[in-house]
């Protein structure tokens, strides 16, 4: 798994602007600020932007993601051949690794996007809030992954038993 750079903009961009239907909203300045923050992975043709929350944030009715928790942006794949899925993991496996993150992982998906819900269910998010976007007009359900916290010892021994 690697940071995108500034190479891989044009790439970058091109997946979000395929997947147009789904993430209408991603502009190339939030593209190109994302990977200027290194708050973007992208590897083997999965692109996945995420933010660590420097303070308390809203993101479902009853749910806050505190300070040094994660929060998945968006993850879009140029391919399904399962290659997302295996990006994911160890995307989970890298919040787990870092020192200042506390291993919580929300996310937000547009409520009748079942075939990004069922995605997230199979790589382990649990379904535990809901929330509106745009003043009630988007129905939007919230997800939580907990990862367990790790030091470089463990992941390797992991890696060693896949």
């Amino acid at each position: 798994m690697k940071f995108a750079t500034e190479d891989d903009f044009i790439e970058v961009y091109g997946l979000f602007k395929k997947n147009r239907k789904l993430l209408p909203h991603i502009r190339m300045g939030y593209v190109a600020k994302k990977i200027e923050q290194r708050r973007c992975i992208f590897t083997d043709g999965v692109v996945i932007i995420f933010e660590i929350h420097e303070k308390s944030v809203q993101v479902g009715k009853k749910t806050k993601s505190e300070k040094s928790d994660c929060h998945l942006n968006q993850i879009v794949s140029e391919n399904r051949d399962g290659s997302a899925s295996r990006v994911l993991n160890q995307f989970f496996d890298f919040i787990g690794l870092l020192p200042y993150t506390s291993g919580v992982i929300h996310l937000n998906v547009k409520k009748d996007n079942d075939r990004a819900k069922k995605f997230y269910e199979r790589n382990g998010m649990e379904l535990i809030d809901k929330t509106n976007w745009t003043d009630g007009d988007v129905e939007v359900d919230v997800y939580q992954k907990l990862v367990k916290k790790m030091d470089i010892e463990e992941l390797e021994l992991n890696i060693d038993s896949d």
